[in-house]
């Protein structure tokens, strides 16, 4: 494909060179250039791409897009292309490049602070119980069906994105899951790209560190709406759980303009799709719920009123997809799980570990009650840290949650990054006022060892905050590390 045919939506500020070439590749990392690539430049929060350009065209680079075209001379075979904004423009010109994968691969977009990689994979287990080979993007791996690739960030970069749709397409995939950030809706990373069904999970507080406000926070949400575009045929549209109050309100902005179906765990009338009643215990989930006036028992191996939630979305999202409701119900029952989502581990004494990967305020909280729902006796004992880096003011929110709803705590370190463990314990402390036992131990191994130790049977061991990752980053080292080895090997050392 040559350059001039991706350029066709744009409007470039400059255009310096020829277009009449071909591109072999759409690259935004100088390391991956080959001959004839075209590169990406762009000012990030850490580095800037402009200072990469020289070494992209030694390697090969043909042309290079970027907000700043350089100073220095450069050789005429190098095309430079000056636009606004090249993180965004990466997106559309690779979707171009790849053949718009997005417009023939029907896209299911899950967003929202919690609850997105559990959604996701309940879409993907739900389709393919129905034959449909469904590809997944999202925080744990990107899976093409092909291939298996171990996630970088929940949502990957534009030109990233167009390829793995492409990769899926190429397999004969029917359909795309897809889990949306908001850094990613912020900083343009799925433009080009077509949502056949918008899934909105909620919104509690998280990423302000990056997007200051709760208000920007939902604003870059709502930016996700701008991209759903219903199927030829009338499926598709929105799906939004009415018990976050946030996503009540845009139902009732939407409502008239969109294909909605609107869910509560909660069984609020309004809700299209409702659960009339739940019940759980240690190993399963019973629901009863209501779709167009009938009755449906549900059965689920998910704990707690917040998998209610991700279960019913996941279901709002089959109907729209023009599925049936009745079909669908029994593969709930043999849903595997996610890794690092409420992910049980037993003792033989009786003792139960929970790894999850709840690291905001809000998520932590519906772990531990969920936890407390379905605790017949004993304590719960909770193991939690913040990560450095981030936002600073969620840390004591987080710690009271831990201090106030669990028995006994550990705080630990989670992912400390550049800041020391101590530092961290300090922002915590001022959200703990309370008179239980709690324990500050730096070591992660050291704190999951001593939980499980001082556990007896019957209690719960619930270890937070990274759930499926398998490292810690210490002073911007990753070392080797996986919340659930730790536990089965403790739990295998109780008498």
């Amino acid at each position: 494909m040559k350059l001039s045919d991706v350029l066709s939506d744009l409007q470039p500020l400059a255009i310096k060179g020829s277009i009449d070439w071909e591109i072999n590749n759409i690259v935004y990392d100088s390391r991956n250039v080959v001959e004839g690539s075209l590169f990406f430049a762009w000012k990030g929060q850490k580095t800037d791409g402009h200072r990469y350009i020289e070494e992209a065209i030694e390697r090969g680079a043909r042309g290079v897009i970027c907000s700043e075209v350089p100073a220095w001379p450069t050789s005429k075979e190098t095309t430079f292309i000056q636009v606004k904004d090249p993180r965004r423009v990466l997106g559309k010109v690779a979707s171009v490049f790849y053949g718009y994968p997005s417009s023939h691969l029907p896209v299911i977009g899950i967003t929202g602070t919690n609850g997105k990689t559990t959604t996701s994979f309940l879409m993907k287990h739900l389709l393919a119980t129905q034959g449909w080979k469904t590809g997944l993007i999202g925080t744990i791996y990107y899976d093409t069906t092909v291939d298996r690739i171990p996630a970088s960030r929940t949502s990957p970069e534009g030109s990233d994105l167009q390829q793995l749709l492409f990769q899926m397409l190429k397999a004969n995939c029917q359909a795309a899951v897809m889990e949306v950030s908001s850094h990613a809706l912020e900083q343009g990373r799925i433009e080009g790209t077509e949502f056949r069904i918008g899934i909105f999970t909620n919104l509690t507080q998280d990423h302000l560190d990056y997007h200051l406000t709760m208000e920007a926070y939902r604003r870059s949400k709502e930016k996700f709406l701008s991209y759903i575009q219903a199927g030829k045929e009338g499926e598709g549209g929105v799906v939004l759980n009415i018990d976050d109050p946030q996503w009540s309100d845009l139902a009732e902005k939407l409502k008239g303009r969109v294909n909605m179906i609107t869910v509560s765990a909660q069984g609020k009338p309004a809700a299209k799709l409702k659960a009339r009643f739940i019940k759980y215990d240690r190993l399963l989930t019973v629901i009863l719920a209501e779709w167009e006036g009938r009755l449906y028992q549900l059965h689920s191996p998910l704990l707690g009123r917040f998998n209610v939630e991700n279960l019913l979305l996941s279901i709002g999202g089959t109907l729209l997809l023009g599925i049936p409701l009745e079909p669908t119900l029994g593969a709930l029952e043999s849903f595997p799980g996610v890794p690092g989502r409420m992910e049980r581990f037993y003792a033989k004494d009786g003792l139960l570990a929970v790894v999850d990967y709840a690291h905001s305020e809000d998520a932590l909280l519906k772990v531990v009650l969920t936890l407390r729902e379905i605790q017949s006796s004993g304590q719960i004992i909770l193991v939690v840290g913040c990560g450095g880096d981030r936002d600073r003011t969620k840390r004591p929110k987080m710690a009271k949650v831990a201090a106030d709803y669990a028995d006994l705590v550990i705080f630990t370190s989670d992912n400390p990054r550049s800041e020391s463990p101590e530092r961290i314990f300090e922002d915590m402390k001022r959200g703990v006022n309370s008179s239980k036992k709690i324990y500050w131990i730096v070591d992660r191994k050291e704190a999951i060892r001593k939980a499980i130790q001082i556990a007896n049977p019957g209690d719960i061991v619930c270890v937070a905050g990274k759930g499926h990752e398998t490292y810690q980053e210490i002073g911007g080292v990753f070392y080797p590390f996986d919340d659930r080895l730790v536990v089965k090997e403790c739990l295998s050392l109780r008498a």
